[in-house]
């Protein structure tokens, strides 16, 4: 009865708008727990729409803009970044591609792999760093697998839109590389 009454209590507090706001590692958090999940919806739905050259072609055209948007909605740095990346976009910089390289190793050495949150300071400003690593499942490796295990469709995709393209290759577990948050800490 108690913790129904608390309860109660605590849910009319947030709804007058006296909840807390949520720190910065939350907020990184469910950014990118948010944009994963929209992310691997939109593939689903282009794989069940077009097939796996279907879904490529839309990753292609709507990843990147999904990613933009949804970090403006959220007012933070979010992307997805690896060191075989497929998109420029996706290149991480100097701390994203140490991170990343730590995670190599990590999983080399059959150690689990773990978010990566840290406070530093860029120019004069705080900004928490957040990281979570993302590990190729069996799926992935329709497009992003080795190039000759990949479908000729596909490969035509893939080939026209990142004639540069790294992120092929891969084997199931491998790391692909990470969804990147970064929050400025505000006084």
């Amino acid at each position: 009865m108690r913790l129904a009454s608390t309860l109660t209590t605590l849910a009319a507090l947030a709804a007058l708008g006296f909840a807390q706001e949520p720190t910065p590692r939350q907020r990184a958090t469910e950014a990118v727990r948010d944009l994963a999940a929209v992310l691997q919806q939109l593939l689903g739905e282009e794989m069940k729409r077009g097939g796996l050259a279907g879904a490529a072609k839309s990753c292609a055209e709507t990843a990147q803009t999904v990613t933009e948007e949804f970090a403006k909605e959220r007012e933070l740095d979010l992307r997805r970044i690896s060191l075989k990346y497929r998109n420029q976009k996706d290149q991480p910089d100097d701390y994203e591609a140490a991170r990343l390289k730590e995670w190599e190793a990590q999983l080399k050495a059959g150690k689990p792999l773990a978010e990566s949150a840290q406070t530093v300071t860029e120019n004069g400003r705080k900004y928490l760093r957040f990281m979570k690593p993302i590990l190729v499942q069996g799926v992935c490796l329709a497009c992003h697998g080795p190039r000759d295990k990949i479908s000729p469709d596909v490969l035509e995709v893939l080939d026209a839109r990142y004639p540069r393209d790294k992120a092929t290759g891969y084997q199931a577990g491998d790391l692909r590389g990470a969804f990147t948050a970064i929050v400025e800490i505000r006084p």
